[in-house]
């Protein structure tokens, strides 16, 4: 495959359409999301060497690549008295465990202006130690210019490699001294086996679907047991004639989410599969979709159906847990992930995205996969494995059970207890089940003694409380001290919410050394082991004014979104405690936080409307946004909820949109965007968008008899 696609796409309010960055864990780089420069590259000169870079990182090509929708662009001079070199990096942390006998390769398309010995040379990094720099035409037997060709290096062929050592980058730097410009593209890095499947792809591609949005479009498929293929290549046209390749999909997908540039369009895509050596198989059928302006409530449909879609998606196959990577062969789950599912899953069945039967057999599965689980005093560790249960941990502290991801799972279950509700056998089965299991949870033995009235965050058999830290604060660990007030077990005095939740303790410093207590401090000491600690006590709120707006609770050092979550499922209407109206705070908390982004966001007014929030206030620090955070203030602020999913969807869905809805943050002044998905970010703004259009998740869990008890203690009688 050595055609090159000179493929020029349209500008999207200055973003061109960029092909979705998730991939496999050997690909270093396949392609960018954000378009015109790679976040995850360096690039540096000196001398009379020279490299383009654009703020210190390598520009993309959109028009030249090897597979869509982009490529990286070395456009270098080699001076007789300077360097240059350009070094990409892989995403994750931990980067690639490499096998010896794996062989790197990449694409390269050199223009006519370059000989084979103008090329740059290669090292690779494994942190600071470098490998021996590798010539790239010992590796090129028959060069041509202007066109696409591979090289392939076996990895035991590069000396000065740490075989325990995983490989974090690449370096391209300059091997001669030419004094010419030269223009190099790179596509498509990544680590092979030395044997790979062979066999041909003879049969059509089976595109099984499209689905037409506003913007978007959906296109599934169905994938054949054949080893062969490695990746699903998407084509679109506007003519059904003339068809551009736009994505490429790793086979653990099933669908991709078209961003198109235009709407109330016709487009017809097909799909072909791809294997190990980018040969394509016959193309499926043509499928049509048309794209139409959306209504407000269609529009809101269709957010809260790709956010749903994550946790559909996402679902540990043994288990039915909320898995914590897409990888088939990763089977870690989170329990609090899991927690948050079930609120979209249930919201995803009220509204027929997934069957109700689909849902309920999920939920059996899961309630029978966590009553065999490890747990502790009825708490589950965070991370589990899906196939046994067993806790995932580096060491035996380390080992413990999790109080607020253990809250968040029962806040999940106590909505599916009053969902499915009716008396066939399955349906009442789960109620049980969900029952035993929120009965179980000794709540009590989160506190280190008797006289504590602060919960803590977890709980080890080997270490006791030596690495807890205590809850409070007006954030996500409202929904442990509710439940714990709430459990028919081991019901706890109202005390522990407000002297515990209310007044939260900061963690300054084990109580030894330097270390001294001042007339704010607090020192906790545990009763087994007999450790003792020194925390600070915080405030709730700022209980001050701004932009206009009075605060009583919560703080705008925090994220937006760790403000909201005490309001997933527990309903802040008709809720005052200690002079603090919660439904008002939270409608001042979003209208403050817009306020703060108006001025903020005026350098970007030629790009989009207003954006926010800011996931810090320090405008000189960050300059990342939180779509989830602003579009999930729906119920408390619609008017500018709305605006702001509008604005992210339309304006900036080129590469905030995907097939599980919005990415989690962006940053305009570093040219980057989140390329993970995040639990909470994702469920926060179904969740939220249907408490606001219909109080459904708030009328679920409030309506639980325990929970009913429970508000009636700390905040009265609420009811009209």
């Amino acid at each position: 495959m050595n055609k090159t696609y000179f493929t020029f796409f349209l500008f999207i309010n200055c973003f061109l359409f960029q092909a979705r960055g998730e991939t496999y864990p050997e690909v270093l780089f396949d392609n960018s999301v954000m378009p015109k420069s790679y976040f995850y590259s360096q690039s540096t000169f000196s001398g009379d060497s020279w490299i383009n870079s654009m703020n210190g990182h390598l520009p993309v090509s959109d028009t030249v690549f090897f597979t869509p929708g982009n490529a990286l662009l070395l456009n270098y001079v080699s001076g007789t008295e300077g360097l240059w070199q350009a070094e990409i990096n892989y995403r994750g942390e931990s980067g690639y465990s490499f096998n010896k006998n794996d062989i790197l390769i990449f694409k390269i398309f050199a223009s006519a202006d370059t000989e084979v010995n103008e090329l740059p040379g290669i090292q690779l990094k494994q942190g600071e130690n470098r490998s021996q720099l590798i010539s790239l035409q010992k590796y090129i037997t028959n060069y041509q210019d202007n066109t696409w060709l591979s090289i392939m290096i076996p990895v035991k062929d590069i000396d000065n490699l740490d075989e325990n050592a995983s490989i974090t980058s690449i370096l391209f730097e300059q091997e001669n001294n030419d004094g010419k410009e030269h223009h190099v593209f790179i596509d498509q890095i990544e680590f092979l086996p030395a044997k790979t499947p062979e066999m041909r792809l003879t049969g059509k591609a089976m595109l099984t679907a499209v689905t037409a949005y506003e913007r978007h479009v959906d296109i599934t498929w169905q994938l054949p047991l054949t080893p062969s293929i490695r990746y699903i290549k998407i084509y679109r046209s506007e003519d059904n004639e003339n068809f551009t390749p736009i994505a490429i999909r790793p086979i653990y997908f099933d669908k991709y989410t078209d961003f198109v540039p235009r709407t109330d369009v016709s487009y017809y895509y097909k799909i072909a599969w791809v294997d190990y050596k980018y040969r394509e198989s016959p193309f499926s059928e043509i499928k049509k979709a048309d794209t139409k302006l959306a209504s407000d409530d269609e529009l809101l449909e269709a957010v809260e159906r790709a956010h749903i879609a994550y946790f559909t998606a996402e679902t540990e196959f043994n288990s039915g847990m909320h898995k914590v990577n897409p990888l088939v062969s990763d089977a870690q789950v989170s329990v609090k992930g899991t927690g948050l599912g079930i609120l979209t899953q249930i919201i995803g069945a009220e509204r027929q995205f997934v069957p109700r039967q689909v849902v309920l057999d999920r939920l059996i599965k899961i309630v029978d996969f966590l009553g065999n689980a490890t747990k502790y005093h009825g708490a589950f560790p965070e991370l589990l494995d899906g196939r046994t249960g067993s806790p995932i941990s580096g060491d035996s502290c380390q080992i413990a059970a999790d109080l607020e991801s253990t809250a968040y799972l029962m806040q999940g279950l106590l909505v599916s207890r009053n969902y499915f509700d009716q008396d066939e056998g399955l349906e009442q089965e789960l109620r049980e089940k969900v029952t035993a299991l929120w009965e179980d949870v000794d709540w009590r033995v989160f506190k280190k003694d008797e006289e504590s009235v602060h919960l803590y965050d977890q709980w080890s058999p080997a270490c006791f409380f030596d690495h807890a830290k205590p809850l409070g604060g007006y954030n996500g660990s409202f929904i442990a001290y509710l439940l714990a007030i709430a459990s028919p077990s081991s019901s706890m005095s109202t005390d522990i919410y407000f002297d515990g939740y209310k007044q939260p303790l900061e963690y300054v410093g084990p109580a030894v050394g330097r270390f001294s207590s001042s007339p704010m401090d607090t020192i906790v000491t545990d009763q087994e082991t007999k450790q003792s600690q020194i925390f600070r006590k915080d405030t709730f709120g700022d209980d001050s004014t701004y932009y206009g707006m009075s605060l009583n609770a919560g703080k705008l050092s925090s994220s937006l979104i760790d403000l909201q979550q005490p309001f997933l499922a527990f309903d802040p209407r008709g809720k005052v405690d200690s002079g603090v109206d919660y439904e008002r705070n939270q409608t001042n908390l979003a209208n403050i936080f817009y306020r703060a982004a108006l001025d903020k966001s005026e350098k970007f007014v030629s790009l989009t409307d207003v954006l926010w929030p800011q996931t810090t206030n320090d405008s000189l620090m960050s300059a990342k946004f939180s779509p989830s955070s602003a579009i999930a203030t729906y119920p408390f602020t619609p008017t500018i909820a709305l605006d702001a999913l509008k604005n992210y969807y339309r304006n900036l869905g080129a590469f905030l949109w995907t097939e599980y809805g919005f990415r989690d943050e962006f940053d305009f002044k570093n040219n980057w965007v989140s390329e993970d998905f995040n639990a909470v970010n994702q469920a926060v703004v179904p969740v939220m968008l249907e408490n606001g259009r219909t109080g459904l998740i708030w009328d679920l869990f409030m309506k639980d008899p325990d929970i009913s008890n429970a508000a009636t203690k700390l905040f009265g009688d609420t009811e009209d």
